[in-house]
């Protein structure tokens, strides 16, 4: 006997990987573009965070901690966004988590049931949508519009909000559109929140993986509209299989305060996260060193690259990323005969070429009809990737 929310799970960016593996055992050799992991690509996690974290376990620092995170650590992460984004946090203000997606489990766990609603972008990270499921909840999207370079639709958003409306997601940088919020749109669905009474979750994994657009934390424009934000060590710091992450507590009058103590209570229940990688952390906050900097340097590099190449192909229809490394192009499916839906193109171009992708409509409605390639993999892997998927295209018209 299985439950009803496990039956309903779906992941496309794993679901792929899946039918990745059958078709490597039959002899063709895969091109992953379908998962967003630095460290499966040419960037090593930096040397002296992973040195830290040898320091640890060698000095017996290998016991259970502190479920809401280790102290010095979150006084470091309080430390390091109150620089970065001009906020006034204090380090109770802090959960260590075992990556965003623990992250986005405790928020969802503590905040919907009996059908509330939470309002996503759409596109959007599969995850809010599984886990607002999984909770009995309802995933809303308001639309990010691409004939706007994917900028949210505030209008279409005001439209969605009811009785049931928990939270406003904003995320940006955007999975896995790449788009960044500006402070304009940012500003409308903060006083759309305030209006409504509505909490406001800012995902911002990709905060340090920008290209030309300047990011805005939401938080810097949230003067009294209570804001959980999520943030991590997985992209910018190259350590994605360490599962290191953390939420933040900005609310200036005490809106948040019991749902807080909810998810505080989910922390403790799970005992702790990683305690090796917490004190590794603590080492990358204290030097930042260079590596991001050069990360995101060769990002925009291979980012204009696979732009340029996907923008030539006939049946595609790409917007450029302003962050992140993705790009979400839209395959025009009128001109092909062959294929119903994106999810039917990105398995035979798996099988034929061993290009993997990730089938858009596994990111929501509006991600139908649409492909997302990362652009993490080095320039000659991605010339190879593109000259099969170009043939690949050329073929089936």
């Amino acid at each position: 006997m299985v439950s009803r929310r496990v039956k309903d799970l779906e992941y496309a960016i794993r679901d792929i990987a899946v039918v990745a593996e059958q078709v490597e055992k039959s002899g063709k050799k895969i091109i992953h573009m379908n998962i967003g992991d630095p460290a499966r690509y040419d960037f090593d996690t930096p040397k002296y965070i992973s040195q830290a974290l040898s320091d640890s376990t060698f000095s017996g620092q290998n016991y259970y901690v502190d479920s809401l995170g280790v102290r010095e650590l979150r006084e470091e992460v309080c430390k390091h966004e109150n620089e970065k984004n001009s906020i006034n946090l204090e380090p109770d203000d802090i959960l260590i988590t075992a990556g965003v997606t623990e992250g986005i489990f405790f928020i969802l766990a503590s905040l919907l049931e009996n059908g509330n609603e939470l309002l996503i972008p759409g596109p959007s990270y599969p995850l809010y949508i599984n886990y607002s499921r999984f909770f009995d909840g309802v995933p809303v999207e308001y639309q990010l519009e691409e004939e706007n370079d994917w900028s949210p639709n505030i209008e279409d958003l005001r439209k969605k909000i009811t009785p049931k409306t928990q939270a406003i997601l904003i995320s940006s940088p955007n999975n896995p559109t790449g788009v960044i919020y500006d402070k304009k749109s940012i500003r409308e669905i903060l006083d759309l929140a305030g209006e409504h009474d509505l909490i406001v979750l800012s995902d911002e994994i990709y905060d340090q993986i920008v290209f030309e657009k300047e990011y805005t934390c939401p938080a810097t424009l949230s003067k009294d509209i209570p804001l959980i934000g999520l943030n991590g060590f997985s992209k910018a710091h190259m350590a994605t299989g360490w599962r290191l992450g953390y939420m933040y507590f900005h609310d200036p009058y005490g809106k948040l305060k019991e749902l807080k103590e909810g998810i505080e209570k989910i922390a403790r229940s799970r005992l702790c996260a990683n305690s090796n990688a917490q004190f590794a952390a603590i080492e990358a906050l204290k030097n930042p060193g260079p590596h991001t900097k050069s990360m995101v340097r060769k990002l925009k590099e291979r980012r204009d690259y696979s732009y340029k190449r996907l923008r030539q192909m006939e049946g595609f229809h790409c917007i450029n990323a302003e962050g992140t490394f993705y790009l979400f192009p839209r395959i025009e499916l009128e001109e092909f005969k062959k294929w119903k839906n994106d999810k039917e193109f990105v398995i035979d171009l798996l099988k034929y070429t061993g290009v993997c992708a990730v089938y858009g409509s596994g990111f929501g409605f509006y991600g139908k009809k649409h492909v997302r390639f990362t652009f993490l993999p080095d320039l000659p892997t991605l010339e190879t990737a593109y000259n099969y998927l170009e043939d690949f295209l050329k073929k089936s018209i």
